[in-house]
C-alpha cells in the first residue's frame, strides 16, 4: 500500500520521557542551586545560569552533538509545555554565556554543585579513587598539541567506580603533563567524597613522591602502575627465579602470566612499599636488551595480610571500569565534540557533560533498581527517554498520551508519580 506523508498541527513531541530528568532536577532544586553557585546576570532581563546549564544538560541528555541542537527543543511545543518553560536560550546566546563564564572558576562553580548531587547517591566509606586522564582531538585555535600528535585537551578524572561517579575534573590543554599538581587534584577529588576515600589507584602518572608520599602521610593505601626506571628494574633484576609462582584469576584458575613480589625503596619516598610483579613470555623473538620477558609491576602499601599478590593484581585490573566510564562519558554524552573555539567555553561545556552524566546516574540508581546502574545513556535513551507522545489539553490539565507497552507505561508512570510527588533521596 503507498505510503503519503502528511504534516500536523497536533502537538507531538518524541522526547516525552525525558520529563523525568527534568522532574528529578525539580526534585532536587537543582536550578536554584546553580543560581547560587554563579553569578547572577547583570540585568533583571538576563537569563539565570540554570538556564543555560540545565538547557545544556538536556541536550547532552538526550543525544545532541552542537549548540545548534537547541533549535530542535524550542520546535517541541509539546515538550515545553510537559516542562512548563517557555522558551529556550539560543545557540548564540549559549555560546556566549560559555564563554563568559568558563575556565577555572567555571568548573569550580559547578563543581560545588556537583558535590551536592554526589551526596544523593554515595553511601559507606572505604571506596576506591581512581585517577585517568583523557584526550579529546578538537582542531580549536587555542588547542595544543596532545602526546598522541593530535591536537586536542587533555581532561584529568577522577572517579569512584563502585558508585559509578566521577568525582572531580580538572579541564587541562593537550600539552598539559599528565603529572602535573597530581596531589592537588586527588585533594579536590577526596573533599567532594568526604570521609569515604581510603585508597587512591593510578596509572604510571601517579608513580611519584609526591604522591606516594602524600598517601602515606594521610594514611590512604595506594596501587599504582610503576615506571619502569632504573631503579625500579634493578629491584626487579634481585628476585630470584624461585620466587616467581603461577598467577591465577579469580575463581582459582590458571593464567598465562606468573607473578613475583618485593619491597622497594623510592628516593625521597618516607616508606619502602611493595612491589608486584606479573611477568609474561614474549611472543616475538628475544631482543638482547629487552630480554625474555614483559614486565608489569604494581607499586603498593596495602598489606600482604589483606591482599597478596594475586588479589592486588586483580584489585589493580579494576581499573578497567574507570575506563568504561571515561568511554560512555565522552562518547555517549558526545563530549568527543566540543563546540566552542575558546579553552575556557569548553571547560565548562565539559563540566556541564559531568552533571548530565551525574544526573542519570543517580536518577538510574534510586529509581530504576541495580539493574539499571551499569546500563549506558544510551540504553535509557532508548528504552525510557525517546518515548513518543501526544498533548491533549483539557479545562484544568494537560495529557500527555505514551506510545510503549502497557507495562512499561505503569513503570513510568511510577517513576515519575514518585519524582514530581515525593521529597529528594536523603
Amino acid at each position: 500500500m503507498p505510503l503519503k506523508l502528511e504534516h500536523t498541527e497536533e502537538r507531538l513531541t518524541r522526547r516525552a520521557g525525558l520529563i523525568l530528568i527534568d522532574r528529578f532536577g525539580k526534585q532536587l532544586n537543582l536550578a536554584a542551586k546553580i543560581d547560587r553557585a554563579f553569578p547572577a546576570p547583570g540585568s533583571n532581563r538576563g537569563r539565570r545560569a540554570s538556564d543555560y546549564v540545565l538547557t545544556l544538560a538536556e541536550m547532552l541528555i538526550d543525544g545532541a552533538m552542537h549548540l545548534e541542537d537547541v533549535r530542535a527543543f524550542e520546535d517541541d511545543d509539546a515538550y515545553k509545555a510537559m516542562t512548563e518553560r517557555p522558551d529556550y536560550p539560543s545557540s548564540d546566546a549559549i555560546g556566549d554565556w560559555l564563554r563568559r563564564s568558563g575556565g577555572a572558576d567555571g568548573e569550580r562553580h559547578l563543581w560545588s554543585v556537583l558535590r551536592t548531587l554526589i551526596d544523593h547517591i554515595a553511601r559507606g566509606t572505604g571506596h576506591t579513587l581512581d585517577i585517568d586522564g583523557t584526550i579529546i582531538e578538537a582542531d580549536k585555535g587555542d588547542a595544543t598539541w596532545t602526546y598522541k600528535d593530535v591536537r586536542g585537551y587533555h581532561p584529568l578524572l577522577g572517579a569512584c567506580v563502585e558508585l559509578g561517579l566521577f568525582v572531580g575534573s580538572r579541564f587541562q590543554q593537550g600539552s598539559a603533563s599528565p603529572q602535573a599538581e597530581l596531589v592537588g587534584f586527588v585533594h579536590e577529588c577526596i573533599d567532594n567524597l568526604p570521609g569515604r576515600i581510603t585508597t587512591v589507584r593510578s596509572d604510571s602518572a601517579g608513580y611519584n613522591h609526591h604522591l606516594i608520599n602524600d598517601c602515606i602521610t594521610h594514611h590512604r593505601r595506594f596501587s599504582i602502575t610503576a615506571d619502569h626506571d632504573s631503579a625500579v628494574m634493578e629491584t626487579l633484576s634481585r628476585i630470584g627465579e624461585k620466587a616467581w609462582k603461577q598467577g591465577l584469576s579469580e575463581d582459582g584458575s590458571r593464567t598465562d602470566y606468573d607473578l613475583a613480589e618485593t619491597i622497594h625503596v623510592m628516593i625521597h619516598a618516607h616508606e619502602a612499599f611493595r612491589l608486584i610483579i606479573k611477568r609474561t613470555e614474549r611472543t616475538s623473538q628475544n631482543d638482547l636488551f629487552e630480554g625474555k620477558y614483559n614486565y608489569w609491576i604494581i607499586a603498593t602499601n596495602i598489606p600482604a595480610q589483606e591482599m597478596d599478590a594475586n588479589a592486588i593484581i586483580h584489585f589493580h585490573n579494576k581499573r578497567g571500569e574507570m575506563e568504561r566510564l571515561i568511554g560512555e562519558l565522552k562518547h555517549h554524552y558526545n563530549l568527543d565534540h566540543l563546540p566552542c573555539g575558546q579553552f575556557h567555553a569548553n571547560a565548562l561545556y565539559f563540566t556541564i557533560g559531568i552533571l548530565a552524566f551525574t544526573l542519570v546516574q543517580t536518577l538510574k540508581r534510586h529509581y530504576f533498581g541495580n539493574d539499571w546502574a551499569r546500563r549506558s545513556v544510551r540504553s535509557l535513551r532508548y528504552h525510557w527517554l525517546q518515548l513518543p507522545a501526544r498533548l491533549v489539553s483539557h479545562a484544568r490539565y494537560t495529557v500527555a498520551r505514551i506510545a510503549m507497552g502497557y507495562d512499561l507505561f505503569q513503570q513510568l508512570l511510577t517513576i515519575y508519580t514518585q519524582l514530581s510527588l515525593a521529597p529528594a533521596p536523603a
